[in-house]
């Protein structure tokens, strides 16, 4: 079973281990750290309940995902899972948390991008209710990619 929680600086380095290793863009520690400086990011982090007990040092963080909201728009930053849970639905509770969040800072819009050949997570996008607007070609780097801008209206 998985658990959501806001993200905490006692959680960071899970998180910075889950982003090296699965965003090809990924964060330096600090980076991960700063992202709790801001009031208008909101990060959520998954957690493997079976490994849920008092002490947070030993929590499972198997996924995170966080938005930034800026007036009446919340844009999707990033989200990850770990491979051992991808296609269990962690994904989708994190981006339900993110989407509820953005709706309750009165957004009414989440933006986000993603690389054309990801398919899964295209295909989550789409079954969240998103919807492809643009393509930025050559966006991405290392490999190179085209971005697709998608939205959903809130």
């Amino acid at each position: 079973m998985i658990t959501i929680k806001p993200l905490k600086y006692e959680y960071c380095e899970q998180v910075y281990e889950i982003a090296k290793a699965y965003l090809p863009e990924h964060w330096s520690l600090d980076g991960v750290r700063d992202v709790l400086k801001y009031d208008n990011n909101i990060y959520y982090v998954a957690i493997d309940s079976a490994s849920e007990i008092e002490n947070d040092d030993s929590l499972n963080i198997v996924g995170f995902g966080g938005i930034m909201t800026v007036a009446d728009e919340a844009e999707l930053l990033n989200i990850a899972v770990d491979e051992s849970v991808r296609r269990e639905g962690v994904a989708s509770i994190i981006m339900a948390h993110l989407i509820n969040d953005a709706k309750t800072r009165d957004c009414f819009r989440m933006l986000l991008e993603v690389r054309s050949q990801n398919d899964a997570a295209r295909h989550l996008y789409k079954k969240l209710g998103f919807e492809e607007l643009a393509v930025r070609k050559g966006y991405y780097s290392n490999p190179t990619d085209d971005a697709v801008i998608m939205e959903r209206m809130l």
